[in-house]
């Protein structure tokens, strides 16, 4: 989906905002044009840069010695649309581990609609080379969230916890892979992780 969001960002041309707004360029006289139904709830109008959406004392914590990676995206905004597509990876050569944290953000009216294809896709889209381990809804975060968990299939050694979020006109996934091989890391404490990154990338929006 981050592609599709982001061929979709090029062809647009959008500006440097950090605002996500109802009007677009091609209505006459700037009149709001009509938006897709989104379910009652807050409705966020400023996102903060993407290395921003998590604080520095989660990282440390929860994917410690990982530097954060701006997406080309990050900066992306067209009218009524916000993405940050950051990701915090060990430096190559550190020999710190193969741990990675990725946040797919999207600010927008087409939020509840992406809750949907990024929770089938987390369930369905690897299910030939990864085993499901963990897949049910989560309270207490958002107004929708649901957290998924997967193992790959012999000989490969990864796995992945991600966590799908949806709050009024935002949408997220926080997603970790790490390797199963190894130690510090398992099912539960990347679970947590994501849902410890999710928090804070909620805390961030205003």
């Amino acid at each position: 989906m981050a592609a599709i969001v982001g061929m979709v960002i090029a062809m647009s041309g959008g500006d440097d905002e950090n605002t996500a707004e109802g009007k677009q360029s091609g209505a006459p006289g700037g009149a709001a044009m009509p938006q897709a139904p989104t379910s009652a709830g807050k409705s966020f109008t400023k996102v903060p840069q993407g290395c921003q959406l998590i604080k520095a004392s989660t990282i440390a914590r929860i994917a410690p010695e990982t530097e954060c990676k701006p997406s080309q995206f990050d900066n992306a905004t067209m009218a009524a649309l916000i993405t940050r597509m950051p990701s915090w990876e060990t430096p190559f050569g550190s020999g710190g581990g193969s741990l990675k944290l990725r946040v797919n953000l999207t600010v927008g009216p087409s939020a509840s609609g992406m809750f949907d294809i990024h929770k089938k896709s987390a369930i369905e889209a690897l299910k030939k080379m990864r085993t499901i381990t963990d897949s049910r809804s989560l309270s207490g975060l958002g107004e929708d969230a649901y957290v998924v968990h997967g193992v790959d299939k012999d000989p490969f050694h990864l796995a992945e916890a991600q966590v799908i979020v949806r709050e009024g006109n935002a949408e997220f996934t926080a997603s970790i892979t790490y390797d199963t091989r190894e130690p510090g890391t398992n099912q539960q404490r990347a679970e947590d992780a994501v849902a410890a990154a999710a928090r804070d990338v909620l805390g961030s929006l205003s």
